[in-house]
């Protein structure tokens, strides 16, 4: 190996986060060097490595929005810390397999004692709950309907869909994530084993609405299955009300799923925690590191109380993997995956560096961020339309008409700008906002200075 080339990775990582905030989050432009790289990387000549890093950096710095600048007000990709870059290091170094337990004790060990640690903070006891990490939140929820099916609708795992005897269904709210339509496909109930129930004017889901589904469904023939709480939507930060839909689920006998992708990492900060309470209740959550813990893609987490499920539905035997040693979970036989990275490194070490208690005050930071990003646009006469208490602020103008100037205009008059990156988003009932999220640790009261001009300049 090229010390050089360790060195000049080194010196890169510790220049860009110094400079990131100086440069703008947006590509400079849609990747001109295209065509250097087809006509440098034929792979017919090999090329030296510190070319090679010399060239991925510079693409990499200007053909990519750059998703950890403190002004990329964007879609839950966070700024990370630089624990995340020496975890992914050590883990691409030593290349355990974390599949099966005989062949990466240490690392599965590091996993399940972090994934226990935070599964704690959502009020479930560490000895009571199946968890491993997932590339992110797709793959829980994939697993999470998967169990539900195991455990809820016997002959699933072995006659498939054909051998129900009643349709199942699954209950989401209209802005529940839609990894869900591409989940109903994959396991082969189709879209139509979805129900959406209608929101409230918090954009969350209405459990009279909920339960009105399930009635309905039930006089129709058709089995619930599952209902999915969301904390923390995509589109609006909205918050379903899980106690109430944790009780209908639990008269009805319905696995209850949170999906807690971004929404979960409330729960380390106790001004947050309580917009969360319910979530004990649930059988599987879904929560990603990668999302507000700052740690880099991807760190989903899947949280469940029945083992069983899971070993009904994954555990395989084989003659070519080692014998499951006492004592050690092989998670090959409670997942989708088979061969598995260590993905849980990166968020150990930042829980190691900061703390618990640390990380809470980071998360809970950028929610302060968000308050005070509120108060400007109010202050500018700007309307915030959501009511969200984590860090997502949709929000509109009366100049913004929809027809002369809309807010996607207003979207491509700020990145113009080349300082901020924002985002439209249309809310149900055809409500047209912008949207802007908190996502970087680093983002300061300054930040929202600039935000705030190019917004002004956008409508001027």
């Amino acid at each position: 190996m090229d010390d050089a080339v360790f060195a000049r990775l080194a010196r890169l990582a510790r220049e860009f986060r110094a400079s990131v905030r100086e440069r703008s989050p947006l590509p400079v432009s849609n990747f001109p060097a295209g065509m250097e790289l087809r006509a440098n990387y034929n792979f017919s000549d090999p090329r030296g490595l510190d070319h090679v890093v010399a060239d991925v950096a510079r693409w990499m710095e200007s053909g990519t929005l750059q998703v950890t600048h403190p002004r990329y007000f964007g879609l839950f990709n966070p700024s990370v810390h630089a624990s995340s870059i020496v975890a992914d290091a050590l883990v691409a170094l030593y290349n355990p397999q974390v599949g099966g337990w005989s062949h990466a004790p240490a690392a599965n060990e590091i996993e399940q004692w972090t994934l226990r640690a935070l599964g704690e903070t959502l009020g479930w006891k560490g000895d009571e709950f199946a968890t491993h990490f997932t590339t992110g939140g797709s793959e829980a929820n994939h697993t999470a309907v998967l169990a539900a099916l195991a455990d809820r609708a016997p002959g699933y795992t072995s006659g498939g869909t054909a051998a129900l005897t009643k349709p199942p269904r699954i209950y989401l709210s209209d802005e529940s994530h839609h990894s869900f339509v591409k989940i109903a496909r994959a396991c082969g109930l189709g879209e139509q084993a979805l129900a959406h129930a209608a929101t409230d004017s918090s954009y969350r889901m209405r459990p009279d609405a909920l339960l009105a589904e399930i009635e309905r469904d039930e006089a129709l023939g058709l089995a619930p299955l599952m209902v999915v709480a969301t904390a923390g939507t995509t589109g609006s930060g909205a918050i379903d009300p899980i106690p109430e839909i944790a009780e209908i689920a639990a008269e009805r006998n319905i696995w209850l799923h949170v999906d807690a992708a971004w929404g979960g990492s409330a729960a380390l900060a106790p001004r947050l925690k309580t917009h969360l309470a319910g979530i004990e209740l649930a059988d599987s959550v879904t929560w990603d590191a990668h999302k507000w813990l700052s740690v880099s893609m991807g760190a989903g987490m899947f949280f469940c109380k029945h083992r069983r499920a899971l070993k009904t539905m994954f555990e395989i035997s084989t003659g070519y993997v080692p014998p499951t040693v006492e004592g050690g979970v092989d998670l090959y036989k409670e997942s989708l995956q088979w061969s598995r990275r260590f993905i849980g490194l990166k968020l150990f070490f930042a829980l190691a560096e900061h703390g618990m208690d640390g990380l809470g005050r980071i998360v809970e930071r950028q929610a302060n961020i968000a308050d005070s990003l509120r108060e400007r646009l109010r202050a500018a006469q700007w309307r915030v339309v959501n009511d969200s208490v984590l860090p997502l602020v949709c929000f509109t103008h009366d100049a913004i008409d929809g027809t002369s100037l809309t807010t996607q205009t207003v979207v491509e008059r700020v990145l113009a700008r080349g300082r901020c990156w924002i985002s439209h988003v249309t809310l149900p009932r055809e409500k047209h906002a912008l949207r802007a999220c908190i996502t970087s640790f680093d983002t300061t009261e300054a930040d929202l200075d600039v935000l705030i001009e190019d917004l002004q300049g956008a409508i001027g």
